[in-house]
């Protein structure tokens, strides 16, 4: 007669490319911390355990910066302004084609490019003068 097993055969996932990990350290975390590491990991596909041990290591081994909230909205702020630098790169590229083959361009639009110009150099700018406000020894952010 077979054996039945109440618990199903467990099997232990290996780790990619590392050794083991023989050392365990324990971590207190609070609800909101748990559930946040919790989701990350869920997101990452991984244990929270697993997760919560690969980015530690990760920063402490100077691999991953975290980076505040500030900084990311900042960060996003920089990725839309070169979006659109972008964009006016392509646009300018287009009305030079044109004048470059003879042909003409409305003045409503060589000034909506420069309009936008003028708004994407504002946007880095700002952005940029945050960051070294930031960065300036004494700053509360530094």
């Amino acid at each position: 007669m077979r054996e039945h097993r109440v618990f199903p055969e467990q099997r232990r996932r290996g780790r990619r490319n590392d050794e083991p990990r023989p050392h365990r350290m324990n971590l207190r975390l609070g609800d909101d911390e748990r559930a946040a590491i919790e989701a990350a990991a869920k997101f990452a596909g991984k244990t929270p355990t697993s997760f919560a041990a690969d980015v530690a290591v990760a920063v402490a081994m100077g691999r991953l910066t975290p980076i505040p909230l500030t900084y990311r909205e900042e960060l996003r702020e920089l990725v839309d302004a070169r979006t659109a630098l972008t964009r006016i790169g392509t646009n300018l590229n287009q009305i030079a084609r044109v004048l470059n083959s003879g042909g003409d361009i409305p003045q409503e639009q060589l000034q909506a490019v420069v309009e936008r110009v003028r708004e994407a150099v504002r946007r880095v700018d700002e952005a940029t003068l945050v960051n070294m406000r930031r960065r300036r020894p004494g700053s509360p952010e530094a």
